[in-house]
């Protein structure tokens, strides 16, 4: 008897080159470089939490070109999600020491990028982009309260 196969159906796999590990230690050290420089935008500019909001920026272009090099998935929004959900996060640590600072980052952007970039791994965007925005959202109503 004939089984007749549909070729027609899209497969829709989560794909994972990487291990999460390696998106974890990206993150921590996209941390550390944070810290970096809005210590060193701060500086220049008298405000703590612009220069953390500059260092946010170029921290997630940063990000974007070594997720690009690692060949991880849909870097561009993981680096975007990531900024998002840590935004203002040196107006979040101002008062801490500059050790307890480097580790919050460290710990933070390190979750943050390995959270969204498991979130990224599907390759329907509707779906990553929806669930993305819902863990921003959460994010910046518990950093509210």
């Amino acid at each position: 008897m004939a089984k007749i196969i549909n070729n027609d159906i899209e497969q829709h796999a989560i794909s994972a080159p990487y291990l999460l590990w390696q998106i974890a230690l990206v993150g921590v050290a996209l941390g550390v470089i944070h810290w970096c420089l809005t210590a060193l935008i701060g500086r220049y500019i008298d405000s703590t939490s612009i220069s953390g909001d500059i260092a946010t920026i170029l921290v997630a272009t940063l990000g974007v070109l070594v997720m690009i090099r690692l060949h991880m998935a849909q870097p561009l929004i993981v680096a975007v999600a990531s900024g998002l959900a840590l935004w203002g996060l040196a107006r979040w640590t101002s008062g801490l020491s500059w050790g307890e600072i480097v580790a919050w980052n460290a710990l933070l952007y390190g979750l943050s990028y390995t959270l969204f970039s498991w979130i990224a791994r599907y390759t329907l965007v509707v779906p990553v982009l929806s669930s993305m925005a819902l863990v921003i959202v959460l994010v910046r109503i518990a950093t509210i309260l």
